[in-house]
């Protein structure tokens, strides 16, 4: 069964075939010769079985023969051909495009078992690491606990405890980042969505943050209400407002701010930290990266802001790193619902 958007991706291979045919039929009237014709249409059929799949360059194949057979060989406007040669020339051209849609198809099947496989290598890598932290931190402090509670003053229990809890939230902050990130790349994620306003959702993100002094939260006077899953972007704005928090300054403030653009509200994050390097910015959303290098070393899991992007893009909005003096500014522009707009 053929999805959607394999149909749509095999209508735009056929349009691409038809152009070439236009551009192809206004040089063949300049005397380009029939080997020439025959190329750029094979050309056409490589492109798009590069852009589609097996049935997309197979129709983009045929339509290139029919075409070809109609508009390019003797007599014209007709599918009937009498010269040997261009028997010939239509035969090669149907085989070597069989043969080039094949190649292609099994090269875009390998590039996706590599691109599997790099995934899985990244997350056992990160599993290595940003699980075993929060465990051991986990461990030692509930066998310290068993073994010299009793000797421990109620502060120190306390601390321990409270340090446990902490280790125990970024456990299940990481797992929930890693499933979100499974599901999205594998395009698995459901979602039911309800009228939500993006005040209330960023209020309640704030509420989570044990750090609520450094956020700075300004919201526009006007209802923004989102057609959302909120548990899924309110998981979106928590990755982004920690990164903030994670990579600004000690005491810096993080700003956050909404606005009604359009038919969309804008959310603005804004940190006083150092800033993303140029050598990071178009990296920032891949799946994995980091600045961490290896097993060790400061720096994310490569998880919050790509399952940032993955939620976002889900609503239909989008996410981007916009240009700063200095800090790190990323905008979320998501849709508002058609009440609103109206």
């Amino acid at each position: 069964m053929i999805k959607r958007a394999e149909w749509y991706r095999i209508v735009q291979a056929v349009a691409a075939v038809l152009l070439t045919v236009a551009v192809v039929y206004v040089l063949e009237q300049w005397l380009l010769p029939l080997a020439g014709v025959a190329l750029l249409l094979l050309l056409a059929v490589v492109v798009v079985a590069f852009l589609t799949n097996f049935i997309g360059a197979l129709i983009a194949t045929i339509v290139s023969i029919v075409v070809f057979n109609f508009l390019f060989t003797e007599p014209r406007y007709s599918l009937h051909m009498t010269d040997a040669d261009e028997i010939v020339t239509a035969l090669v051209f149907l085989a070597v495009a069989v043969i080039i849609s094949h190649l292609t198809t099994s090269f875009r099947a390998q590039r996706e078992s590599l691109r599997q496989s790099q995934l899985r290598s990244n997350i056992l890598l990160s599993v290595s690491h940003d699980l075993r932290t929060p465990l051991a931190s986990i461990m030692g402090n509930l066998s310290t606990l068993q073994s010299y509670g009793g000797k421990l003053s109620a502060d120190d229990r306390n601390e321990l405890l409270q340090a446990a809890l902490d280790e125990s939230d970024r456990l299940h902050r990481y797992i929930e980042n890693l499933l979100q990130a499974t599901r999205i790349q594998y395009g698995a994620a459901d979602m039911n969505f309800f009228d939500y306003d993006v005040r209330a959702l960023l209020a309640k993100v704030v509420q989570r943050f044990a750090q609520q002094q450094r956020i700075r939260l300004t919201l526009s006077d006007e209802e923004l209400m989102v057609a959302m899953q909120s548990s899924l972007l309110e998981q979106a704005f928590y990755n982004i407002i920690d990164n903030a928090l994670k990579f600004s300054r000690p005491q810096g403030m993080v700003e956050i701010s909404t606005a009604m653009v359009g038919d969309t509200v804008q959310i603005d994050v804004l940190d006083d930290g150092p800033g993303v390097s140029p050598a990071h910015r178009r990296q920032i959303f891949d799946v994995f990266y980091s600045s961490r290098q290896g097993d060790s070393g400061a720096g994310g899991t490569g998880l919050g802001l790509p399952v940032s992007k993955g939620i976002v893009e889900l609503h239909g909005g989008s996410i981007r790193l916009l240009d700063t003096d200095s800090g790190c500014h990323i905008r979320v522009r998501l849709p508002l619902v058609e009440e609103v707009n109206n």
